[in-house]
């Protein structure tokens, strides 16, 4: 019920000051002691940040600390949840953090509005079990507790996060570098290996061309070598043979006659007619030629190879550049991923990050954790009642409302028949007056007609005689 009224005077005491309780007499008046003064205090804002009604309080004074405890735990947490926010904006904006806190102060404000609406909505004493009324409200805590814990506990272990990333971004450098260097070889080849893939450079003045020019020219130096030497043996067993004639050695196919003979000039022409035929000369020069090409393309190969060897070294040295400036900045998943290897490594960091971390989810989720474990209390109580009260004000309220309105409407019905009898009877009385005067004007008619023709008979009659 509404405790709007005007307070009773307290009762004073020998000093003029408010009776306790327990100064009174058994048999003194509720309103000496109940409700008491109205606390003007800073408690009365944080119990005001849990939907506490201070005019049911003053009924109950002595769970005053409970509910300003409880907003202060509150206001605990939408501060927690503010300085986790900064800490997280800091990390990823890398800005100063004071020009950060209105934004804390709006998440701080907006964390402490909603775990405020989950004690106040809890008021009262509750019908249905504690798991069914607690367990959604414990769960949306635990997903706001995760989400500001998190970030807390980077800020705690800040200097040893930073450390691993700076260690883990400096060898993952050192990796790309050695990757790029093993993909493009110093001097100037591509590499395929297909985990080269997406790690080949392209550099202007490459030794392709010529690596493919000089190994052809090679391919067919070699060729051009084994033919030429094998004409060079067919032209020297011919010029053997030739000689031999003409000099008179025996032998198989030889006369062993000395002199310029028959056979001396025949083997003779036969050993030219094969130089000439195969020309031995031009293939010789030929041979010359391309031992000489090939001399030179490998001379222009080593100063492509050198000048490619500058442009890979400097390619690899940029894209390690651009990876390390990639790399300068940290972020909040930088920071998540750093804490994660770290935890890998040591048992007892994993340790202390998950115990810290639940300490953190614990306490976001003590507003509501308390409340519950607080039980009912006679502030519940007394809320029910008033909203019992209320409710039963209400439906009485709404029930003369509905009475008078039901009057009213009665009322206008019962006028709006008797308005419709009237006009009905008027109609009725100017019917009447109607029929009676039609029924006249036809007896006057009827009787001045009747008349006129006792007159006209009368007439006749008179006339005849």
């Amino acid at each position: 019920m509404s405790t709007d009224l005007a307070e009773p005077p307290a009762a004073a005491g020998l000093d003029g000051a408010p009776s306790a309780r327990s100064s009174l007499p058994n048999d003194a008046p509720v309103g000496l002691y109940r409700p008491v003064t109205t606390d003007r205090g800073a408690g009365r804002w944080l119990r005001s940040v849990v939907g506490v009604k201070e005019d049911i309080l003053d009924w109950v004074p002595e769970e005053r600390p409970r509910y300003t405890r409880l907003g202060a735990i509150v206001l605990n947490t939408g501060l927690m949840a503010g300085l986790s926010l900064v800490v997280a904006l800091s990390s990823v904006t890398n800005g100063a953090w004071w020009a950060l806190l209105p934004v804390g102060l709006l998440w701080a404000y907006m964390i402490l509005t909603f775990d405020g609406w989950l004690i106040s909505s809890t008021h009262g004493v509750q019908r249905t079990s504690k798991l069914a009324l607690f367990l959604p409200r414990i769960v949306i805590s635990l997903l706001l507790g995760a989400a500001i814990a998190e970030p807390l506990v980077l800020w705690v272990f800040q200097p040893s996060v930073h450390n691993e990333i700076d260690e883990y971004r400096k060898s993952a450098v050192e990796d790309y570098e050695s990757k790029l260097r093993s993909c493009n070889p110093a001097f100037g080849a591509v590499s395929a290996d297909p985990s080269c893939r997406g790690f080949q450079l392209t550099i202007k003045d490459s030794p392709g061309a010529i690596e493919t020019r000089l190994a052809s020219e090679t391919s067919l130096l070699d060729r051009t070598t084994e033919q030429v030497a094998a004409m060079d043996r067919h032209y020297a067993q011919l010029d053997r043979v030739a000689r031999a004639e003409c000099t008179g050695a025996t032998g198989p196919g030889l006369t062993g006659v000395p002199g310029v003979g028959g056979e001396c000039r025949r083997n003779r022409e036969k050993a030219d007619q094969y130089r000439l035929d195969v020309r031995l000369d031009q293939r010789h020069a030929e041979l010359n030629a391309l031992e000489a090409s090939v001399v030179d393309l490998t001379a222009k190969l080593a100063q492509a190879r050198q000048v490619a060897g500058r442009q890979v070294s400097d390619a690899i040295a940029a894209k390690v550049r651009e990876k390390r400036e990639n790399l300068a900045d940290v972020g909040l998943l930088d920071e998540i991923h750093a804490l994660e290897r770290l935890t890998d490594t040591s048992t007892v960091i994993a340790v202390a990050g998950w115990v810290l971390r639940l300490l953190l989810i614990a306490i976001d989720c003590l507003p509501v954790l308390s409340k519950m474990m607080g039980g009912t209390t006679c502030y519940d109580t007394l809320v029910t009642r008033q909203l019992e009260s209320a409710k039963r004000l209400h439906s009485k309220h709404v029930h003369l409302y509905e009475r008078q309105d039901s009057v009213n409407l009665d009322i206008l019905a019962q006028r709006a028949e008797r308005k419709l009898r009237n006009k009905t009877d008027a109609m009725d009385t100017e019917e009447r007056v109607e029929r009676a005067v039609r029924r006249k004007q036809r007896a006057e008619q009827i009787d001045r007609l009747a008349a006129e023709l006792e007159g006209r008979d009368r007439h006749t009659v008179g006339a005849h005689s």
